[in-house]
């Protein structure tokens, strides 16, 4: 999985089979081996930003990320970022890129996050953690034959994504 593998998440139903396969085979590492994983992001610094503090979505963001050791600040999105095509300012963007190795939007209007990457140097995920991102797609094959999948798979291929985008 290449570095750049969250640019082609954008919009897409699917995921690349190449791209699949690596991150299926990362996923089922990071559960075979969840002890010798925990530090694998410390030191990044992660911005999540939700428009709703308290959604699913962002805790299972946050509880992923902090297991592997990285740093997760939430922000609340400010009114104005949020709308139709506006940009974010200038220096703002510096700021969050300065500060964070990568951002998550979740529970944001269709479009932000894409906005966003345009004006970031650094990963932007979009919905990451979010039940219809494509890489949950993936879950009965982290699971394995006959098996049901579980919030366990799910974190899994979450924090593949992270390690394999920000490592």
């Amino acid at each position: 999985m290449s570095p750049t593998f969250y640019r082609r998440l954008f919009g897409v139903p699917a995921i690349e089979p190449a791209d699949a396969q690596a991150l299926v085979a990362s996923a089922r590492a990071l559960k075979r081996r969840p002890d010798g994983m925990l530090t694998r992001l410390r030191g990044k610094n992660i911005a999540l930003l939700c428009a709703q503090p308290d959604c699913d979505c962002a805790r299972r963001f946050d509880a992923a990320a902090s297991a592997l050791g990285a740093r997760v600040a939430r922000i609340e999105p400010a009114p104005a970022w949020l709308r139709e095509g506006a940009p974010l300012g200038d220096d703002t963007a510096r700021l969050l890129e300065s500060l964070y190795d990568a951002v998550d939007c979740e529970e944001v209007p269709p479009g932000f996050a894409r906005r966003l990457q345009a004006q970031l140097g650094v990963p932007v995920y979009d919905g990451l953690a979010s039940e219809d991102h494509p890489i949950f797609g993936l879950l009965h094959d982290v699971a394995g034959a006959g098996q049901a999948p579980d919030d366990d798979d799910r974190r899994a291929l979450l924090q593949a994504t992270l390690v394999g985008t920000l490592l």
